[in-house]
């Protein structure tokens, strides 16, 4: 079986690598490397030193249709997706003898979209998941082939749940992909009148609201986590905030919301370094 993966993030990698060991992988296609902070040295995408690690070719198009042509001359079952990062048109999902198949990071039809992980957090979720989709025109609304849960816990922020979401996917990956090549699946046509949207999250909508509900305010903390990021304002110096509960927590930060207090435990001050009062040692 041979396949061409398409990712650029972290997550991608462990789900990736598990294809690689397992499967023929002929290239890999990556967003372009972007330059670290506001420097100019570029950074690899983590899937592009993944491709190194194995000697495998890899595409950094800065749109895919422009490789189209090099695509169209490999040989190969399936190609698959994890956090690509751009839009695919038809007529590379086309090229595949067997399948373009997308892993998605939530239940669908909830959250199709950029931020699918963020929003399960945001929305305030006890569970998600990831789905395996095929791809077509409309962005996330292939049928789905393949399902696999989990319990959101409540200390779970959007950078816990990535890791979590990605190792569940890597767990499954090629038993899935063995499956539907030789057609062992069922599927599953999405509720068109069940879908949610799920666009990126931007640093304009970061700051936190401390007029609105405790469970709100927590979720969009979760939510924004690392990236891009929720903050405040304290003493007129912005903070960063990462975590938090209604709980009481000691020299946490405390902040009053309309219906209750909440602690912030994983905060940064603006040039101080991050703490995290409940990191386990």
């Amino acid at each position: 079986m041979k396949v061409i993966l398409a990712g650029t993030p972290e997550f991608s990698v462990p789900i990736f690598e598990e294809v690689i060991k397992n499967f023929e992988v002929i290239a890999i296609i990556s967003q372009p490397d972007k330059p670290a902070n506001r420097g100019y040295k570029l950074i690899p995408t983590p899937t592009k030193v993944l491709a190194e690690k194995y000697n495998i070719k890899c595409y950094q198009p800065n749109k895919i249709s422009e490789i189209y042509d090099e695509l169209a001359q490999l040989d190969f079952d399936f190609l698959l997706t994890a956090a690509f990062g751009q839009y695919i048109p038809e007529k590379i999902l086309n090229l595949p003898k067997k399948a373009a198949l997308n892993v998605h990071g939530s239940l669908l039809p909830k959250y199709r979209g950029a931020a699918p992980i963020q929003h399960s957090l945001l929305s305030g979720d006890k569970k998600t998941g990831i789905n395996l989709i095929y791809m077509v025109k409309e962005m996330d609304a292939g049928n789905i082939l393949k399902s696999s849960e989990i319990e959101i816990d409540e200390d779970d922020t959007s950078d816990s749940l990535f890791n979590k979401l990605s190792i569940l996917s890597a767990q499954n990956i090629t038993k899935w992909l063995k499956e539907i090549y030789e057609n062992n699946f069922n599927e599953i046509v999405q509720d068109a009148s069940q879908v949610i949207l799920a666009p990126k999250l931007t640093k304009e909508e970061a700051q936190i609201d401390l007029s609105e509900n405790s469970d709100q305010v927590i979720n969009k903390i979760k939510a924004y986590s690392s990236n891009p990021g929720a903050y405040t304002f304290i003493n007129n110096k912005r903070v960063k905030l990462f975590n938090a509960t209604t709980k009481e927590v000691k020299n946490a930060i405390q902040l009053s919301c309309r219906d209750k207090n909440i602690y912030i435990y994983d905060y940064q001050y603006e040039s101080k370094k991050r703490v995290n009062l409940l990191e386990k040692v």
